[in-house]
């Protein structure tokens, strides 16, 4: 130690250079530079500066979050050095004194009378020089400084004399009075520093590694405390902000958190309850809470069978070692749907029928069709090509007759033929190979008290027809390897790209179930027929595209417009929505024009190809340079003369009704051009 104190002196004496002190670690040699530029002599005594009154409790209650994950563990480490003359000091991370508490002795007064240290002082390299406790904030890691390693030996011998003062073999041992320290930092649950906690010693000769690892130990334990409490704080706000109920249940089966959702699902106060007594005893619950196996989308039954509720989550609580500590309920009560909003399956129906954008006269049959039936529960068939929003039109109907149901949507296409049925009537526990255990709730059943939407109807199997043919007719289905029936009441809504009338002619779909689904027919018109639509969902698309680039939103030139017009729209408003996608990506001055749309949409004008069918108005005489009061004018002529002068369909294929063409032929006084042209 003699060899160490020497060469701290002669280096900052500049006797020897830093280079030429091998006993200590450089990061020590570092500090003991920084702390004799800070004009400290290592034989004054040196005092840390200390916070008045006001400044010290303002500091005490910011802390207060690591004092208390503290206490318990510095208690637990006085209890296990009772028989020693240590000191422990925790601080915060500037290195200012949070607490001290010495153990096996009355030395308390002493210390602070003598070094001036009490909670609020501030010891760090700029008042003290090099001490553990800094060291450790400054580098992040454990660290022990042992006798002359501290830079004060004023304070070093002082305070070893007065931790070894109180005990009979004092002066027995030629090490006490030279202190040791032992510092662990302490990071919070964000991995920011947070303070450290430090084991002072007098037993030089003694001070061992035990003493550092009791210090980590302890660190590790008060971090491993604010991982828990930030955990615990972000579980209560997060339950809390939850659509659904959430309930916690502990080891004993005492219900320990629940929030709002829950507590008006119930309809009780359920925190310190028994669950037992709130759900009756559930088996499910115990084997959760026994294998640590998550169960999900299953049913109890509760007040004697009168209710059931949909358990979408059974998920076990475990600690680091898996040891259980309970579970989390997670519910939807089917019985009470209104009460708990959002859907089973995580699909949000953000669609009304303000969403349907237009006002051409097939658009607005179609969605009046829809209105109308949306009050009745007779099934719907939707009709229409890819892309023309059948899901919107069933999302809408959805939200305006049952809107605090689910809204299950199923594509037929999409589900291969092995899967489908168990996909929509569920199974039961070790119904096939790869089944869970605990069986899961078809689509069909999850959609009890909601919206059933099938989409591409057409490609049902034929052989699982017959099933959903039963269903629609018995409102109740059977899983999968199971032998009960299980009441369902649901809205049913299809959709299809196909004829089903001549599938059924081609024996690829059952007749009968045909009629059961076709029950209400909605047909949705292709993007080509709709006329003026076209530019109004464009400009639609535009804005919202623009806003999500975070552009300007942009004009249509006159030429872009007519292309928009012309061209035939096979992938219909989905198509017309990636198109504007890429105009709007594509555009660089505020205006689309024909150079920003899809070099596909450019072509199929320019040569008016096999995609312009009878049904579409013929512009390609059109110049690209006329006003869109022009272009519309000449459209309104060719209309009627493609159709022989018939107004109905000329207003059909122009997508407006009849009085509209009537006021638009005697504004533009088309009616002398249609008789000299005819």
């Amino acid at each position: 130690m003699e060899r160490i104190r020497k060469q701290k002196m002669d280096l900052i004496n500049h006797r020897i250079s830093p280079a030429q002190v091998d006993l200590v670690r450089p990061e020590i040699v570092q500090s003991w530079i920084r702390s004799y530029n800070n004009g400290l002599d290592p034989y004054d005594f040196c005092y840390g500066t200390s916070m008045d009154d006001l400044q010290l409790q303002e500091l005490l209650h910011e802390k207060e979050y690591l004092l208390t994950a503290a206490d318990p563990y510095i208690k637990q480490l006085e209890s296990m050095l009772s028989d020693t003359r240590y000191l422990i000091l925790l601080s915060d991370e500037k290195g200012t004194v949070l607490q001290i508490n010495p153990v096996g002795n009355q030395i308390s007064g002493n210390i602070q009378k003598t070094f001036r240290l009490a909670p609020g002082t501030v010891w760090n390299e700029e008042t003290v020089g090099t001490v553990s406790h800094v060291m450790s904030l400054m580098l992040g890691s454990p660290i022990q400084l042992c006798g002359p390693e501290i830079y004060s030996e004023a304070c070093s011998h002082v305070m070893g004399q007065l931790l070894a003062s109180s005990g009979e073999d004092s002066m027995r041992h030629e090490s006490l009075n030279q202190t040791s320290c032992s510092s662990a930092p302490i990071f919070d649950a964000y991995g920011n520093l947070a303070g450290s906690i430090t084991i002072i010693s007098p037993y030089l000769h003694h001070q061992s590694s035990h003493t550092l690892g009791l210090a980590v130990s302890t660190a590790w334990a008060i971090q491993n405390h604010l991982q828990l409490a930030l955990n615990s704080e972000l579980f209560d706000i997060t339950i809390d902000a939850a659509d659904d109920a959430v309930i916690t249940i502990n080891q004993s089966g005492i219900i320990t958190k629940a929030n709002m959702a829950a507590q008006q699902l119930f309809e009780a106060v359920l925190t310190g309850s028994s669950a037992d007594k709130v759900f009756g005893y559930q088996p499910l619950i115990a084997s959760v809470m026994k294998t640590g196996e998550a169960v999900q989308d299953t049913y109890l039954n509760i007040d004697g069978g009168q209710q059931r509720i949909l358990l979408r989550l059974a998920q076990p609580l475990q600690d680091h070692s898996g040891k259980s500590l309970g579970c989390v309920l997670t519910f939807k009560k089917l019985a009470r749907a209104r009460k708990i909003k959002g859907q089973v399956t995580g699909l949000n129906t953000r669609y009304s029928f303000d969403d349907i954008i237009g006002f051409s006269s097939p658009l607005t049959k179609s969605v009046y069709l829809a209105k109308q039936y949306a009050s009745l529960d007779a099934n719907i068939l939707i009709q229409g090509e890819s892309g023309t929003g059948k899901e919107m039109y069933a999302q809408a109907i959805h939200n305006n007759s049952r809107p605090g149901g689910s809204f299950i949507a199923v594509n037929c296409a999409a589900i291969p033929r092995t899967l489908i049925e168990s996909e929509l009537f569920g199974y039961e526990g070790g119904s096939f190979t790869g089944a869970e255990r605990q069986g899961r709730p078809g689509k069909v059943e999850l959609a009890h008290s909601g919206t059933l939407f099938l989409d591409e109807i057409g490609d049902m199997p034929l052989e699982l027809q017959p099933v959903l043919l039963r269903v629609l007719e018995e409102k109740m289905i059977m899983r999968v390897g199971g032998s009960r029936y299980i009441p369902v009441d649901f809205r049913l809504i299809t959709a299809t790209n196909k004829s089903l009338s001549e599938l059924v002619a081609h024996n690829l779909f059952r007749e009968d179930l045909y009629y059961r689904l076709a029950v209400l027919q909605i047909p949705i018109p292709p993007l080509r027929q709709r006329g003026s639509d076209i530019i109004e969902l464009a400009k639609h698309f535009a804005g919202q595209i623009a806003r999500q680039q975070h552009k300007e939103i942009p004009e249509f030139s006159d030429e872009a417009i007519f292309y928009l017009l012309k061209y035939h729209w096979p992938g219909n408003v989905r198509q017309l929505e990636n198109v504007l996608l890429c105009a709007v990506t594509a555009n660089r001055d505020g205006i689309i024009k024909p150079d920003d749309l899809p070099l596909e949409i450019m072509e199929a004008c320019t040569h008016n190809n096999s995609t312009t069918d009878k049904t579409s108005v013929e512009l390609t005489s059109i110049p690209g340079s006329l006003s869109l009061k022009e272009m519309e004018k000449i459209a309104i002529i060719q209309a009627l003369q493609q159709v022989n002068f018939n107004i109905t369909q000329a207003a059909r294929i122009l997508g407006m009704s009849k009085s509209t063409l009537y006021r638009k032929i005697n504004a533009y006084n088309l009616l002398e051009s249609i008789r000299s042209d005819n």
